[in-house]
């Protein structure tokens, strides 16, 4: 995923759960609570990577899902 956002030239903030206890909860709190996780959450699974673009949680299905991120969302430049 970060690697087509930087191929598109897309300003992100990466955040790198594993780095500090506070990402983690930061992260734990949105998995644990937005709609968007249900099913990660009912299969017990992690739920990473995801993108939050104005708001909206999404869990992204590879490289191919965060190019059709990058159109939908007009992301580019």
């Amino acid at each position: 995923m970060k690697e087509v956002l930087s191929e598109n030239n897309i300003k992100y903030m990466y955040m790198d759960v594993c780095e500090s206890v506070g990402k983690l909860k930061q992260f734990l709190t949105i998995r644990d609570t937005d709609p968007a996780f249900e099913e990660v959450r009912k299969e017990h699974r992690v739920g990473i990577p995801c993108l939050v673009i104005d708001n909206d949680v999404i869990l992204v299905q590879g490289a191919d899902h965060a190019r059709e991120l990058v159109e939908k969302y007009q992301l580019k430049g």
